[in-house]
């Protein structure tokens, strides 16, 4: 397995698994008929959180080298 297959499959497991929980959550709100607002917030918040700690580390490795 190559550097590049590992670093893909962290991701989908710990960026886009939750995100897509998060919406699975609000398309079910949506369903039942309740607040769905606040999942899709949250995955929002979670996609923009990951987001921005992905490029701070990328920043910190950028400077190490």
């Amino acid at each position: 397995m190559t550097k590049e297959t590992v670093v893909a499959r962290v991701l989908v497991v710990l960026v886009f698994a939750p995100a897509g929980g998060l919406f699975g959550k609000a398309v079910a709100a949506v369903a039942a008929g309740s607040d769905w607002w606040p999942w899709l917030a949250a995955a929002v918040v979670w996609l923009v959180v990951v987001g921005l700690a992905a490029v701070a580390v990328s920043n910190r490795f950028d400077e190490h080298r």
